[in-house]
């Protein structure tokens, strides 16, 4: 409101006191003109230059999400089958039932165990690290990109989410009880 004052009323009044022209008022004009020229173009050059990195980064940050969805969604599967292999190994190995193999039992329950847990734990890690991509991505994103964006990430975690689906032990790692 006060640039357009100050662009709209000194030709004005100018134009009824022409006397009041001079080279002084003249110079004066000229600079404040320039301020005004190079502070609204630093301005926009800002936003263009902002919005090109956003152009750029974008993509990346989006591929990087969706590499993060399916590694997390690898370990958890791979946690999941650890699990289930060691059950399994414990029926199909029935020496372990013998009383002589007791330490031997628990000693492999306990590795399945330890190990399943810690893949749950990187899934948890992997988690976090997607939450902070996609953080990063709604701070950067405008319009329809946002949009798009988030609905391809939608996507991407129903279906890797459907190929793991192996019952409720996928529900209870992953969270989606």
């Amino acid at each position: 409101m006060l640039v357009i004052a100050c662009v709209v009323f000194p030709p004005i009044y100018l134009a009824y006191n022409p006397t009041h022209f001079t080279p002084l008022v003249d110079t004066l004009f000229s600079i404040f003109l320039f301020i005004l020229a190079f502070w609204i173009g630093t301005t926009k050059d800002s936003a263009v230059a902002a919005q090109r990195a956003n152009d750029r980064w974008l993509p990346q940050a989006e591929s990087v999400v969706f590499r993060l969805m399916t590694l997390r969604a690898n370990v958890l599967r791979f946690a999941i089958l650890s699990k289930q292999n060691c059950s399994e190994a414990e029926c199909e190995l029935p020496e372990l039932k013998d009383d002589n193999m007791r330490a031997v039992r628990i000693k492999m329950k306990t590795d399945c165990e330890s190990s399943s847990q810690r893949l749950q734990d990187i899934g948890c890690q992997l988690e976090d690290a997607i939450e902070d991509w996609r953080r990063f991505i709604i701070a950067n994103c405008a319009g329809d990109e946002c949009q798009r964006i988030f609905e391809a990430l939608q996507q991407r975690q129903q279906r890797l989410y459907s190929e793991n689906i192996a019952g409720p032990e996928v529900d209870r790692m992953t969270g989606n009880d």
